[in-house]
């Protein structure tokens, strides 16, 4: 046997062996990865169906209250004429649903049952007129009347396989409120019934795309293997999405064979030189690619350094716009999910948020709380008579109006500005982190209140509304967000109980409301 042979007897099974551990490791890393990147882009897919799911259930929430203190329901309640009743709410109902999801794809349906468990109304907008009543919402509206629930929803699945969103509400006959859990035989169920299309479709999508079924349990669930996904749909329903282990086999074969063949063909090239080029040109810009990652998701790092050119350089461009999208992706949709779309300004969502970061802040600092809860007397009457973009129309210049006297007070106050949220339809909220009596909050009621002054002018319509401020303060109302959005919500009904166009003091109660013009309090 030759040198060279013995050499290459003796060198051939230590590179080969090298490469073989090398093309392990790197189908190690990739496999981690495509678990990784399958985890993130299922938890995303999971997320969309969450929100879709909660779309419905808002949707259904409004719907359902609108039509139980709309007129059409207490007519539909003490009419006698049956059939006059049974089409006055018809009507109403579609007008309801208008109001609140003009789309025409939306289907819904309202049932009236007695406490008996007896239907005694039905309708709905779809176009078949001799449709009728699944008797798996039926048993449904039966089971929530024997078990007294007040409020009780469910996604159920009919014997035709049409799933459904049910909410429903027992009311008192005759006064449409809540009934006395001692006399719900004097009740009625009010059911609320909505086909969920584009929850079903994401589901349907997802079943599709990960080829099994997606499991949906009252109790919690969690993560079942590599790649699973858990939602919390609704406070008592739970989804997972956990795809088969074939459905990730397939790519692992693929990186297991790109990983042996490149073992074995780097191993009959010399080892000096080959890996000389190697830890140069490869292995170092990957591992720095993959620190600099790593230092990312560590939010150690912000920024990616692109090292020339080259497939390590284009990685390396390609990873660092894919942060920077993900990034600006990030930021857009929690714009979108903090802003109400009616007004521009921050949603309830956003105000929450606010609202524990002050209260930390009152923890932590001493700094007190103010809040200031706004509703607007007579908005029906706007939308009754103006209709609804007259309506969305005022809600935005208020809502401007509120941003104005906010930042003009403070500038005039020399204090730090506060937010301004809308909380819900006609209500808006302000934080101010200064106490009830400092010539800032006083100020800033005296401001708001005189907006409304004679109306409010939009576009040089004076709308007859007003507002009626309920004013709350932590820790001297409330020492929790709770206590302190309940002290103000009932500071404001006091307001409006005094006369409107008002601001009450939760702090005075059950002292009178001051109006505009009443001298500031010390």
């Amino acid at each position: 046997m030759t040198l060279n042979k013995r050499a290459l007897a003796l060198i051939f099974p230590i590179v080969l062996l090298g490469y073989a551990l090398a093309g392990a490791m790197a189908y190690h890393g990739y496999r981690t990865a495509l678990i990784a990147l399958q985890k993130a882009q299922l938890n995303q897919e999971a997320f969309q169906l969450k929100s879709s799911y909660a779309d419905y259930m808002s949707l259904e929430s409004r719907l359902l209250y609108v039509v139980r203190n709309s007129n059409a329901f207490l007519l539909f309640l003490n009419e006698t004429d049956e059939a006059y009743r049974t089409r006055a709410l018809a009507v109403g109902i579609q007008d309801s649903l208008q109001s609140l999801d003009p789309r025409d794809d939306t289907f819904v349906s309202c049932s009236i049952f007695q406490s008996d468990g007896r239907l005694v109304f039905h309708s709905d907008n779809g176009q078949d007129p001799f449709t009728t009543l699944g008797e798996r919402q039926r048993a449904f509206a039966r089971a929530a009347i024997e078990d007294e629930a007040l409020t009780r929803s469910a996604l159920i699945v009919e014997d035709d396989g049409v799933p459904y969103l049910l909410m429903s509400s027992l009311v008192q006959e005759r006064t449409a409120r809540q009934p006395v859990l001692s006399r719900l035989e004097q009740a009625v169920l009010l059911q609320i019934a909505i086909r969920p299309v584009r929850f079903q479709t994401i589901r349907t999508a997802l079943e599709a795309e990960y080829r099994t079924r997606i499991e949906m349990s009252p109790t919690p669930l969690v993560p079942n293997g590599e790649v699973s996904a858990v939602v919390r749909l609704a406070p008592d329903l739970y989804a997972r999405v956990t795809p088969p282990k074939s459905y990730l086999h397939r790519e692992f074969r693929k990186i297991a064979v790109v990983s042996a063949v490149t073992s074995l063909s780097l191993s009959f090239v010399s080892i000096g030189v080959l890996m000389g080029l190697v830890r140069r040109f490869v292995t170092g810009p990957v591992e720095e690619l993959d620190r600099q990652v790593t230092g990312i998701m560590m939010q150690q790092r912000q920024d990616i350094d692109v090292p020339g050119s080259g497939e390590v350089g284009r990685l390396a461009a390609n990873v660092r716009r894919l942060h920077w999208e993900l990034d600006q992706a990030l930021k857009r949709t929690q714009r979108l999910y903090e802003t109400d779309p009616v007004t521009g300004i921050g949603n309830r969502i956003y105000f929450n948020e606010m609202l524990e970061r002050f209260f930390h802040e009152e923890r932590t600092t001493g700094q007190p709380v103010t809040m200031l809860f706004i509703d607007l007397d007579h908005f029906k009457t706007v939308n009754d008579e103006y209709g609804h973009r007259a309506g969305d129309a005022l809600l935005e210049a208020v809502a401007q109006a509120l941003i104005q006297a906010l930042n003009e007070t403070a500038r005039a106050c020399d204090a730090a500005p506060g937010i301004a949220a809308r909380f819900a339809g006609d209500e808006f909220a302000v934080l101010v982190q200064a106490g009830p009596r400092t010539a800032y909050v006083q100020d800033l009621v005296r401001s708001i209140l005189a907006m409304f002054q004679g109306g409010f002018s939009v576009d040089g319509t004076r709308y007859p509304v007003t507002a009626s401020i309920g004013v709350a303060s932590a820790p001297e109302d409330g020492a929790t967000t709770a206590t302190l959005l309940s002290c103000a919500d009932q500071a404001m009904y006091h307001a409006k109980a005094t006369g409107r166009n008002a601001a009450a003091f939760h702090g005075d109660l059950p002292a009178l409301a001051w109006t505009e013009g009443s001298p500031r309090r010390r």
